[in-house]
């Protein structure tokens, strides 16, 4: 009898047992294989242009979305501001300067202005007598340019524009039959007129028809009798835009205001105030803002700045923002700027 025993075939059981088992391995299998696919295809999907377009328009949405909100808080924010500027300018056009510094604490301590209450708190406490006032403008809201509409002036400034402008005249020369040019002119005494070279036909000694050529507006009250261009002489060299014209009258000018020509030469940072005379002497303008004021000066006394004008403002005086005596005369406009030529006490000799 051998000692070796012959190998016995499995049971039933033995063999559903490894068939489950072999299945149940193979069924984890296919599992993983399929979650790797399911994976392979969704990335697949990301990287199409399809799944890329769609991503770009969710991106593009957003990002406009988050701008259109900081672009209407900063456009509310700008309105508020222009709001609570508005309410300060309305509430200084009161005459009085105590009414204007009540008004004012009233508007810090209401909170109506706060993005202004620390800065007019500090004026308060540095100025506790002394408020700026704003001039009320009675012309159209449009008419930005008119004396005071935009601007917060104090006594002194305000002083310093109103006789500017009572010293301008309209000088009118003959073009054609029909046609003259209009300019505006200033007195710097009580029998001569200044103005910018071009607005006048050139040198005229008495006597000459071409006087006949030239006349003037808002320089004598109704009724009174006007006084009469008589001479006109030219200083400086160069064209005539590069020239000051002075009118000699017939005869002295009343109630009129007379500019005096500033002895010191103009250096840049120089505040202007630029008056004039829009057509005729009832429309009287002047720029008064932060930007009237000398942004360059060439060593042939031609003066540049920023300051608003018009038609008519050809021969405005360019009067210092500081002393209110003539720095100079207005004579063109560039593509950035405009330009003057120096006016000096010497020229009226």
């Amino acid at each position: 009898m051998s000692d070796v025993k012959e190998a016995e075939e499995p049971s039933k059981r033995e063999l559903f047992e490894f068939e489950r088992e072999k299945f149940e391995r193979e069924l984890e299998v296919k599992k993983l294989t399929s979650r790797a696919e399911m994976m392979r295809e969704r990335f697949n999907f990301i990287k199409s242009p399809l799944a890329l377009a769609i991503l770009g328009g969710i991106v593009t949405i957003v990002v406009n979305s988050v701008a259109s909100y900081y672009s209407n808080e900063n456009t509310i924010g700008l309105e508020r501001e222009k709001l609570q500027s508005e309410l300060i300018k309305k509430y200084l056009e009161v005459p009085d300067s105590a009414g204007r510094i009540a008004n004012l604490n009233f508007l810090v301590e209401s909170g109506l202005i706060p993005n202004y209450s620390g800065p007019v708190s500090a004026y308060l406490k540095k100025n506790p007598a002394l408020a700026p006032q704003t001039v009320p403008t009675t012309a159209s809201a449009d008419n930005w340019r008119s004396f005071g509409g935009n601007n917060v002036l104090d006594g002194g400034v305000l002083k310093r524009v109103q006789n500017a402008g009572n010293s301008l005249v309209v000088i009118m020369t003959r073009q054609s039959i029909r046609e003259w040019q209009k300019c505006t002119g200033f007195l710097v005494n009580d029998r001569t007129i200044a103005t910018i070279g071009y607005c006048v036909p050139g040198e005229l000694s008495a006597g000459s028809p071409k006087l006949s050529d030239i006349r003037l507006q808002g320089i004598a009250p109704a009724g009174a009798v006007e006084p009469q261009v008589v001479n006109v002489a030219l200083r400086g060299k160069g064209s005539s835009d590069h020239r000051i014209a002075l009118l000699t009258l017939s005869s002295p000018v009343q109630g009129k205001q007379v500019l005096k020509i500033r002895a010191e030469a103009p250096v840049i940072g120089d505040r202007l105030i630029m008056p004039f005379l829009k057509g005729d002497a009832a429309e009287f303008s002047a720029s008064v803002d932060d930007e009237c004021s000398i942004s360059e000066i060439d060593e042939e006394s031609v003066i540049a700045y920023r300051c608003d004008g018009d038609i008519g403002s050809a021969g405005a005086p360019l009067v210092s923002f500081v002393t209110g005596e003539v720095i100079g005369i207005h004579s063109w406009s560039g593509e950035k700027a405009r330009f003057g030529i120096r006016f000096n006490p010497s020229d009226l000799l």
